[in-house]
């Protein structure tokens, strides 16, 4: 509050204009310091929410699981683990490579033009040129989406995933477990959701499984329908009956658990969440 003294001292100090724009601006800043009443409403109305404490759940998919889970110190358990690059073709992979050997021939019809086209038809080998090498991309970039390690997080809402690029990158992710849907072996369209039979008496996958999931965030970008793959060969299933329920979209209920705190996890781990 700036009282008639201390604005007479102003004045005489600075001027009678000076103070008083200064005072107008003041005001002018009070009265529009809220720009727009309805965010701010919906921004209360959203902080209450979540004061109130209410939890909002997105399915009613719950699994019990018939044995005590066993959690690590980070709050976490190992479901799945496997190394596709290890176990699977990169650079030979068919049908990639046919592609790839027709730009050799590509580059010789444009430079011979053996066909005597008028040029811009035969510029039309530089546009295939350019376009032959496209699935391969989209095959090295699939390979981000081979699971290397899914850990169920307490509470049994949440997987985080960790994936491998070529460069030798480690990705971590998590998601939400109502988003899996199991495809079938073919990878051509949904499985059944709840009889959907994916793992052998052993617990061990029949096949390389192929889940699409309805959001993923990957390199802090959200996506939608993205499909994730568990590797058969060299994969591990390490709790069938926890993978089984989080492929189907099951939230798991952790209430039996308990957590393992010996110290057998070296200190600053990349693959850890705690120090």
């Amino acid at each position: 509050m700036i009282t008639k003294g201390l604005q007479k001292s102003l004045a005489a100090a600075f001027g009678k204009s000076a103070v008083q724009k200064s005072l107008f601006m003041q005001a002018r800043y009070s009265m529009n310091h809220i720009k727009n009443m309805l965010d701010e409403e919906r921004k209360y109305q959203v902080q209450k929410l979540h004061e109130e404490g209410q939890i909002v759940e997105k399915t009613d998919r719950v699994y019990k699981p018939t044995y005590t889970v066993e959690f690590d110190r980070a709050g976490e358990v190992l479901v799945y683990s496997g190394n596709p690059f290890r176990t699977m073709a990169i650079y030979l992979k068919y049908p990639y490579v046919l592609y790839e050997s027709l730009i050799p021939a590509a580059i010789w019809a444009w430079y011979v033009n053996p066909l005597e086209l008028e040029w811009y038809y035969n510029h039309l080998n530089l546009v295939a040129l350019n376009l032959l090498w496209i699935p391969r991309l989209w095959y090295l970039k699939s390979l981000n989406h081979r699971i290397v390690t899914m850990h169920l997080l307490r509470g049994g809402k949440f997987v985080k995933f960790e994936t491998h690029t070529l460069s030798g990158d480690r990705n971590f992710t998590w998601a939400e477990n109502y988003n899996f849907h199991p495809l079938t072996q073919k990878m051509d369209e949904f499985d059944d959701r709840d009889n959907a039979d994916f793992l052998t008496e052993e617990g061990q996958l029949k096949y390389d499984l192929a889940c699409q999931l309805d959001d993923y965030t990957e390199y802090s970008v959200n996506q939608q329908d993205v499909t994730l793959f568990f590797t058969k060969e060299g994969g591990t299933v390490h709790h069938p009956e926890l993978f089984e329920a989080i492929v189907k979209g099951y939230n798991i209920d952790t209430s039996d658990f308990v957590i393992n705190t010996a110290h057998n996890v070296r200190a600053r781990e990349g693959s850890t969440n705690f120090a």
